[in-house]
């Protein structure tokens, strides 16, 4: 379980780093995933993450964060999949179109410090 736990924070933290380093480069590949595939295939990787999140709640310091880390998670793959009157399509067009690069890096910041804080509540 502190496997899955230590996997989570150092991948949260290499993404987000990544992510304020590179920030064009990255929202490039995120939008050129996001257009490759449907949202249905890309709801399965928020529910990974919730499994994820959800089995390795119980090697942690504080398991009711991870728990509803995991629900947020789940929450985040129902609406991906159904797509109600194209809400998640139109904050997806609003993100790409309308949030700057320091906007972006802010995202990367809060990541950053959330995957940090994943590693210290082992």
């Amino acid at each position: 379980m502190k496997g899955i736990v230590y996997l989570l924070g150092f991948g949260h933290v290499a993404i987000c780093s990544y992510w304020v380093l590179y920030t064009r480069e990255a929202v490039a590949a995120l939008k050129g995933g996001i257009q490759t595939y449907s949202l249905k295939c890309l709801s399965a990787i928020p529910a990974v993450f919730g499994l994820l999140f959800l089995i390795s709640a119980s090697a942690t310091t504080y398991p009711w964060v991870f728990r509803i880390i995991a629900l947020l998670a789940f929450c985040e793959a129902a609406v991906a999949f159904t797509d109600p009157q194209h809400i998640y399509s139109r904050m997806l067009d609003w993100y790409f179109q309308n949030v700057s690069d320091q906007t972006n890096r802010l995202f990367g910041i809060i990541g950053i410090i959330f995957g940090t804080a994943i590693l210290t509540w082992i």
